[in-house]
């Protein structure tokens, strides 16, 4: 097995740098979830902690980013909500 060294790790986070700092910059609003706290997340070594619920400018990529985290995000509660409570679902069998 072949392992990433720590001037390579260094060479790919610079080369991230360099790319965010070359895209088109878009402005998005992250949903607020409701539990305070802010969207985390990184490429390549660069991390990011945005607030939610107000309008932010970000390189295409990390808003792309947030906006494929969020759908699923959504698509998640969906699915949970009919396990949730009082309108918890029997599972028997092959039922998932």
């Amino acid at each position: 097995m072949n392992y990433i060294t720590d001037r390579e790790i260094d060479k790919l986070q610079g080369d991230m740098g360099a790319a965010l700092a070359a895209q088109p910059r878009v402005k998005i609003l992250i949903r607020d979830n409701g539990t305070g706290a802010p969207w985390e997340g990184g490429i390549n070594g660069y991390f990011f902690r945005i607030q939610r619920g107000a309008v932010v400018e970000l390189p295409k990529s990390i808003a792309q980013l947030i906006q494929l985290s969020e759908q699923v995000e959504i698509m998640g509660e969906r699915k949970v909500r009919a396990y949730k409570g009082n309108r918890g679902r029997k599972m028997s069998g092959g039922d998932a």
